[in-house]
């Protein structure tokens, strides 16, 4: 039918590509905002941000993996001091 083939040239156009693209990345970039977020808002310390500054200010260090990250952040925040009482 010519109504379909008319669809199917609209649905593949390369007009739409770029569009579907840009939401992709912007939906991507909101979940991404989103997470960090809710790690700042828990505590949680943001792992892509660590690495980011890594490369920046200590390119010389070793990059520590994401568990091994965590662990950094518990021994920094709980443990290996003097604890307080309130």
């Amino acid at each position: 039918m010519p109504g379909d083939a008319g669809r199917a040239n609209l649905t593949s156009s390369p007009a739409n590509g770029p569009r579907t693209s840009r939401l992709a990345a912007c939906l991507a970039g909101l979940v991404r905002r989103g997470r960090r977020a809710l790690r700042g808002i828990t505590g949680m310390p943001d792992y892509e941000a660590y690495l980011e500054h890594l490369r920046c200010s200590h390119p010389e260090r070793p990059v520590p993996s994401p568990a091994e990250f965590f662990e950094l952040y518990l021994e920094s925040r709980y443990g290996g001091g003097t604890g307080r009482c309130c």
